[in-house]
């Protein structure tokens, strides 16, 4: 799938989900399940937990479709999205992109950009949004904050599995994502992506297996669905 019907089909599903929100609306029962927002260390095997949650719970999965359609929104690349990620502009930067597009993307507008698919996603539910800060974006009674995290040298045996790396090169590549994770979450959003505190759940995916991932995460859908319902609350949250 290219990348233009890759954004055409993200844009798909969000009309697809604001619809059944509405439909659901007019069922008071029927609530839907509130957004899983993972934030995960390089390696610990954060994209097959996503999936099998995804799968087995029917929710649908947000990872670089977030980058595609922050493209297709602004009129620029993937490409330069996935370096303002990876590479977060300096003021000087930011004025620059500010006066002349050409230059780049602006934190202001990306930021923007990002809030506006990650609410639409957001107010639908039924969604597992794996990085970009999602957990950080929505206020804890809008989704289930996972934090995966992992012992090192597990991470780095997966990543020379999935890459084909040396060790050494494994453990260069994670340091490099897991500096990226922190920079974007502290410039964007004034937080600590090492914060326990900042999730409902850290799990270890060493210790704990995926079949009892997914239970904990069911569970806490069905609580937070029930506390919701017993609430009364009309949007649903």
């Amino acid at each position: 799938m290219n990348d233009c019907d890759s954004v055409e089909e993200l844009n798909r599903l969000l009309r697809a989900r604001v619809e059944e929100w509405f439909l659901q609306e007019k069922h008071e029962q029927s609530r839907p399940k509130p957004v899983v927002a993972i934030t995960r260390e390089p390696g610990c095997g954060e994209e097959s937990i996503a999936e099998r949650l995804c799968s087995e719970l029917g929710m649908h999965l947000y990872d670089w479709e977030l980058v595609e359609q922050i493209a297709k929104d602004e009129q620029v690349s993937t490409q330069l999205v996935s370096m303002l990620e990876e590479n977060p502009p300096s003021r000087f930067a930011d004025f620059l992109a500010e006066l002349a597009p050409e230059f780049g993307l602006t934190s202001d507008k990306y930021i923007c950009s990002l809030k506006r698919i990650l609410l639409a996603i957001a107010v639908t539910g039924n969604a597992v949004i794996v990085g970009r800060g999602s957990n950080f974006f929505l206020p804890p009674d809008k989704k289930i904050g996972l934090c995966l995290v992992a012992p090192l040298d597990l991470r780095i045996r997966n990543i020379m599995k999935e890459f084909g790396l040396t060790e050494k090169e494994a453990r260069k590549h994670i340091s490099k994502l897991e500096e990226e994770h922190r920079k974007l979450v502290r410039k964007y959003l004034q937080a600590d992506i090492r914060d326990p505190n900042c999730y409902h759940l850290v799990i270890n995916t060493a210790l704990v297996k995926p079949d009892t991932i997914l239970q904990l995460v069911k569970t806490m859908i069905q609580t937070v669905q029930t506390e919701k319902e017993n609430s009364h609350d009309p949007s649903g949250y």
